[in-house]
């Protein structure tokens, strides 16, 4: 669907309206000459400047759709702009809308479109332009549900005009360029020589205004002259989801800002801000956000091609809504009741929970977190400052259910704010998360939830770690799997946690070295002849294939990969089979050795099964 593009309301320089100029759709493989995609600069000029397949006079595609199967190559074209000045530029908006149906009726639409179809002429500038409308409108939608996705998007698009202060405002109608003389410079200049063909003086006081684009209708007017600001693509939508500490930029060895790790000891940490309760709605205006839903993935093996976790492999932990409605839901303990409480403390409403079937007393403050199905509760952390302390950064919106009157305004906080710990997890293995939010969109009947989509990519996986030893102390260190068994099908692999070989990881196994010391070590790896095969520091990268460098808010750049010691609690570190000569290692009995401070504090060995 072609949306938008820039437009000349004078047709001097470029088209008057929204509309195709050349179409063109065929099956991969037909020539040029019969319809085909053209491979010369020519024949590709030649197409755009055709007009072919589209009405010069209603800009409507008129080509009939194919009937062979096989992927189609369309060419939409749109101009011409005949003058475009240095350092300007044409932009285009365009829409795809899908949705379920069948070929027989898509066959049959130009053909009902254009008996609910009338022409009818406006006149602009002295030219007249042809536009078709749909006077039935509903009956055609009925027939074609697919077009209301092209509607909403037009719709959605077109927005509203609304009044705002203006950041700098022109002297006069057409002059959109401000022009100030360097301190201490002056100089002359002229816009548009037709309405501006003296020159005139800039100074560096103040900035004088010009127009170079001889166009009247560019250039901002004050509200007292009737301008407004266009406001495109005013649609309801869901809230963001929130910044979490599972992605890349937050998720590194050396993030010095990085405080929640999510990779623990047979447990992961889910922490996030408050982005998602900071943004309003953009049609309404209103903070309109309810809630938070967690997912997970897990048994992941890296299918084929795969990047990241498909849609089908997301399971929801839980479903936390926000208590916004007054700072808290319990009652005083009335004196009456001095036998069940105390009075004057707070007490909370007894609450059904599904989960268990029990009846639990629960009691939320504002701004808590309720999981209505177990009962949890999230409270802020008081201990996360807002971003700004003490001069903390905010986003203004309406209360919900307004659109107008006075607004209010949220704070925002970082990555912490809230915290869900997962214990369902195994260390070793690797696991995705992702955070999304929901809102409440409409009233009364028409009451519906937006909710934001959850994603991840290889790069944002977690792998929990078992804790490790004190400083120093190596004497307990261990091998999984031992012995490790290699089978060439990965689905009959004993070590379930392998993946699938890439490009990044050419053996998608690996086996982990357990009870390692805080701090640095070194495991060197030996074959039973005392050759060494492999060595493994604790400041070696683990996923530095899958990730690029990062640059913190001070402006330092860092590694952007975890370590094999990723924090202070990390007492595992992996390898995956690939010796030091970049070779995939035989079957045989291996020896290792764990060097703190270059004296070597335990010995032990493993077996590897090809």
């Amino acid at each position: 669907m072609l949306i938008d593009h820039t437009i000349d309301p004078t047709g001097v320089n470029g088209p008057m309206r929204v509309q195709l100029h050349s179409f063109r759709s065929f099956v991969g493989g037909t020539p040029y000459q019969q319809g085909g995609n053209p491979t010369i600069d020519q024949q590709r000029f030649e197409l755009m400047a055709s007009g072919e397949n589209v009405d010069r006079e209603t800009g409507f595609v008129t080509s009939v759709p194919g009937d062979q199967k096989g992927d189609y190559t369309e060419w939409a074209v749109i101009g011409p702009w005949r003058n475009v000045a240095d350092g300007a530029k044409i932009s285009a908006t365009l829409a795809f809308g899908v949705k379920p149906g069948k070929r027989t009726l898509a066959a049959s639409y130009m053909t009902d479109f254009a008996r609910f179809a009338r022409d009818s002429v406006i006149t602009r500038y002295g030219t007249d332009l042809k536009y078709r409308f749909v006077y039935d409108a509903a009956s055609l939608i009925d027939k074609y549900p697919s077009l209301e996705n092209a509607i909403a998007a037009q719709v959605a698009f077109e927005g509203a005009y609304e009044s705002k202060a203006w950041p700098a405002l022109p002297d006069a109608p057409g002059r959109e360029t401000p022009l100030k003389a360097p301190l201490g410079q002056f100089f002359y200049t002229n816009g548009c020589e037709v309405r501006d063909p003296a020159p005139r003086l800039v100074t560096d006081r103040q900035y004088e205004w010009f127009d170079f684009d001889c166009d009247y209708c560019t250039g901002a007017f004050s509200t007292s002259r009737g301008g407004l600001f266009h406001r495109t693509w005013l649609a309801e939508a869901p809230p963001p989801s929130p910044n979490t500490n599972m992605a890349v930029s937050y998720n590194y060895s050396d993030n010095p800002e990085r405080i929640f790790v999510p990779a623990g000891d047979g447990q992961v940490t889910i922490a996030w801000d408050n982005l998602s309760e900071t943004t309003p709605d953009p049609k309404t205006g209103q903070f309109d956000f309810r809630g938070y839903r967690i997912w997970k993935v897990s048994n992941w093996q890296r299918p084929v091609g795969s990047g990241g976790p498909n849609e089908d492999d997301w399971t929801l932990l839980a479903e936390y809504r926000l208590f916004d409605q007054y700072e808290t839901n319990g009652h005083v303990c009335p004196p009456e009741s001095a036998a069940v409480c105390t009075p004057g403390d707070t007490v909370g409403p007894f609450v059904f929970i599904p989960s268990d079937g029990t009846i639990r007393r629960v009691l939320l403050s504002r701004g808590d977190l309720w999981n209505r199905q177990t009962g949890d509760v999230i409270t802020p952390d008081p201990a996360v400052l807002c971003k700004g302390w003490p001069n903390c950064l905010h986003d203004d919106g309406f209360p919900l259910g307004q659109t107008s009157g006075g607004r209010v305004s949220h704070d925002r906080y970082p990555v912490g704010r809230y915290r869900y710990v997962d214990r369902e997890v195994k260390n070793g293995f690797v696991y995705f998360y992702a955070v999304t939010a929901f809102d409440s969109t409409g009233s009364g009947d028409q009451i519906s939830i937006l909710s934001s989509r959850r994603s991840a990519v290889e790069a944002e996986g977690i792998v929990p770690q078992v804790a490790s030893a004190a400083t120093g102390n190596a004497d307990h260190v261990w091998v999984v799997p031992n012995p490790y068994r290699g089978v060439r099908a990965i689905n009959d692999r004993p070590s379930s946690w392998d993946l699938t070989p890439n490009a990044s990881d050419p053996t998608g196994t690996h086996i982990d070295f357990l009870g390692l010391p805080r701090g640095s070590y070194t495991i060197k790896i030996f074959t039973v002849s005392g050759d060494e095969v492999a060595t493994i520091n604790s400041t070696d990268g683990v996923n530095e294939s899958v990730r690029g460098p990062m640059t913190d808010d001070g402006g330092t750049t860092h590694p952007g990969y975890n370590r094999q010691q990723d924090n202070a609690n990390d007492g595992q570190a992996r390898w995956n089979l690939i010796s030091r000569n970049g070779q995939d290692v035989v079957s045989g009995i291996y020896l290792f050795t764990v060097e703190v401070g270059g004296t070597v504090k335990n010995r032990g060995k493993f077996v590897i099964i090809r």
